[in-house]
């Protein structure tokens, strides 16, 4: 691909931003969500060597198990390197390495749909640099790819391009159930698009010529769903995640999801972009102003997935990231800067642009207090944890503790092999505060109660700290077991 001139520095700064980072986190350990949805379902295939596609039930008492609604397709491609190049943690940073090269091209050819040659480099800029995308990038997450296929997808659908669509919609949808909701509202706006470029003449044949793309990984996940049915049954039977899933029981809990929710939409930067989206809304509407066909789609695409979400705070209990809402965010940075170009005079454009580029970057330095959840994995602030959790255990085997008498937080805890890939050296430790000692991190987002007891000098007693930036990780003593050695 040939990029105008004009553009070349924003196209190479991005690139220095991604491979500087993707060097920097080569072999990081698996964080946050992916050691469930990355490394424990590739360690399934990698060590069965592919001998069943689903994973042990929730109540098979394996630790390899799956949520089930997720397709595998993520632990089977990770597995699959994993044979081909070796059992090693910068295998799944390289992979997604690969998948940043793919998302800078499509990011380009797709805003070439909506803005001049002297504003793409901006655009591209604001969009690739955005904190919780970054930071996504940072730890090979599984919606880094997802959000890369939906970008692929969406230009598909205006190039109407059905094979490069096909086979977008199918990472799309096969890597996590988020995808599925969102290869859906795909098709519709997809359908949406068509109908308004062909005549809007609504018929069978415009319906069955949009679907067909679709029709492949529609198939496959049917086919998934049915046999996953038959073998395991419901989801979130003796599944961990089934409260996750059911209707909250009063109206606080719903006020509270929904402050969650507005949170992870606003938090990062984000907050930015929402007022300009309201202020510009009504600058739309006061002056009648007319959008072409393809913004229309992404903004009904906006409405659609936004009301999704938005449906869930009042029918589950799950908990929102804002890595979620990546797609979300991505519509409406498009939409919001192509309504700043309408309003706004051309000499102003480029100082706007840099101001939104700045405030966007704010989000790694979004640091709440202690007792408030934060989503660590939606922002670079996170990084000085890799380095602290190898001091921690590396302080930990120095002084001899035994891993029995070990528990610790949100990921400090579980199996050492499935986070870090070592099978020389599996330890398992625990996640409640019953033992002799406690590994406790900010990153951990522990639960009010339980910070509360272990500053509680007469229960619990620090030994030793480890800090860098944000980030701390505390070991604490448990004064309830008298004979802890010193």
């Amino acid at each position: 691909m040939k990029f105008p001139t004009r553009n070349y520095l924003f196209v190479l700064l991005s690139i220095g931003v991604y491979v500087l980072l993707s060097v920097i986190s080569m072999n990081n350990c698996y964080f946050w969500d992916t050691p469930q949805l990355i490394s424990k379902e590739a360690h399934w295939f990698y060590l069965t060597d592919f001998s069943s596609f689903l994973l042990p039930a929730q109540n098979s008492g394996s630790e390899f198990v799956a949520t089930g609604y997720h397709p595998p397709l993520m632990g089977m491609m990770t597995a699959a390197l994993w044979k081909v190049f070796g059992y090693k943690l910068w295998v799944s940073h390289a992979f997604t390495l690969v998948w940043a090269v793919l998302l800078l091209f499509n990011v380009y050819k797709l805003l070439e749909h909506f803005f001049t040659e002297k504003k793409i480099g901006w655009v591209m800029l604001i969009v690739l640099l955005e904190s919780t995308l970054l930071a996504q990038f940072s730890i090979a997450s599984p919606d880094f790819i997802l959000f890369t296929a939906f970008i692929i997808a969406l230009r598909a659908v205006f190039e109407r391009k059905p094979y490069m669509l096909s086979v977008a919609v199918f990472f799309l949808s096969c890597i996590s159930m988020r995808g599925v909701f969102i290869g859906a509202i795909l098709f519709a706006a997809n359908f949406f698009y068509h109908f308004l470029e062909d005549g809007k003449k609504l018929s069978i044949r415009l319906f069955f010529s949009t679907l067909l793309p679709y029709l492949p990984t529609f198939i496959i996940l049917v086919a998934y769903y049915a046999y996953y049915f038959i073998a395991r049954g419901w989801f979130f039977t003796n599944s961990p995640y089934a409260e996750h899933y059911i209707m909250p029981d009063s109206l606080q809990k719903v006020v509270a999801h929904l402050a969650g929710f507005i949170i992870r939409l606003m938090e990062n930067g984000r907050i930015v972009m929402w007022i300009l989206g309201v202020y510009l809304a009504y600058l739309a509407i006061k002056s009648k102003h007319s959008f072409d066909n393809k913004s229309k789609v992404l903004l009904l695409f906006l409405l659609l997935l936004t009301g999704l979400f938005l449906l869930f705070v009042f029918i589950t209990q799950m908990p929102f990231s804002a890595r979620y809402f990546m797609p979300i965010f991505f519509l409406l940075t498009v939409v919001v800067l192509q309504g700043l170009t309408f309003f706004i005079e051309n000499r102003k454009m480029t100082s706007v642009f840099f101001i939104i580029l700045c405030f966007e970057l704010t989000g790694h330095f979004w640091i709440y207090p202690e007792k408030t959840a934060k989503s660590w994995e939606c922002t670079l602030a996170h990084l000085p944890y890799y380095g602290l959790r190898e001091a921690c255990f590396n302080y930990i085997e120095t002084e001899k503790m035994d891993y029995n008498d070990i528990s610790a937080g949100f990921c400090l805890y579980g199996n050492r092999r499935i986070i870090e890939l070592n099978d020389q050296n599996i330890k398992n430790i625990g996640g409640k505060l019953n033992r002799k000692y406690f590994i406790y991190s900010n990153i951990s987002n522990l639960e009010d109660e339980s910070v509360d007891e272990l500053k509680n000098p007469l229960k619990w007693k620090p030994i030793k700290e480890f800090k860098d930036g944000y980030v701390f990780i505390t070991i604490y003593k448990n004064l309830a077991f008298a004979s802890i050695p010193k």
